[in-house]
């Protein structure tokens, strides 16, 4: 009896290959910290007075404050790319401020500026972080809904992108293709491990990038495993 031709798969010594699903998010996903402080602040002044007009700066300003800071970091990280080499420079001219001051002002009296200039009195009640983080969820769900129809999908022989509603496909052999990745962002990489990665095919010699691919190393070291065994056991 004629025994079927062999595969790729029988030749794996570790069994059949598993596809690999890659999904570039929108921008929008890295407001996550501020939707976490949203929500925070909200469940905070929804179980505390609401202070005066005229009343001390207390735990409800301190509050509205602090998610005034996280939402202007959270849109910076928006606006900028900051590699490793920017953010280490930006921590040592931190740094540098700080050690600046302590030098120049030993009585102390710069700090009690600084302390009466960012003591202002913020108001936002409970209602309005909580219709914030509704807002921020709304949008992470048309996100997540967007990354159903745009992924790509890396298979033992073909990688197949598709691009959106419409179910439109393109497909290049796995076959020498090759990847690289990229972290352009220290800080996104930081909260999510997101990172690019930059395909180019034996078909086309044009270079495909995926963006804020969350788990990225994790996405890149089974590339690594599944690119190695298909060139393996071509060979």
């Amino acid at each position: 009896m004629e025994k079927p031709p062999m595969t790729t798969d029988d030749l794996s010594p570790t069994g059949p290959v598993q596809p690999i699903v890659l999904r570039s998010w929108p921008k929008i996903v890295m407001m996550t910290p501020t939707l976490l402080a949203a929500f925070i602040c909200g469940v905070v002044t929804a179980f505390a007075d609401v202070p005066a007009r005229d009343a001390q700066f207390g735990i409800i300003h301190l509050v509205n404050l602090v998610f005034m800071l996280v939402l202007g970091i959270n849109l910076a990280m928006l606006l900028y790319d900051l590699s490793l080499r920017g953010f280490l420079i930006i921590a040592l001219l931190i740094v540098c401020l700080v050690l600046a001051i302590f030098l120049v002002d030993r009585s102390g009296a710069l700090w009690e500026q600084l302390g009466r200039a960012f003591g202002r009195r913020v108001y936002a009640n409970s209602s309005f972080y909580f219709l914030f983080t509704l807002i921020l969820l709304c949008n992470l769900a048309v996100a997540w809904v967007i990354t159903r129809f745009h992924y790509w999908v890396v298979d033992h022989n073909e990688i197949i992108i598709h691009h959106g509603f419409m179910e439109e496909q393109e497909r290049h052999p796995t076959n020498q293709a090759r990847f690289t990745l990229q972290i352009e962002d220290v800080l996104e990489y930081g909260l999510f491990g997101s990172g690019t990665l930059v395909f180019t095919f034996a078909d086309d010699r044009k270079e495909y990038s995926l963006h804020a691919v969350l788990r990225v190393r994790s996405k890149a070291m089974a590339l690594d495993k599944l690119l190695g065994r298909i060139a393996v056991t071509e060979h």
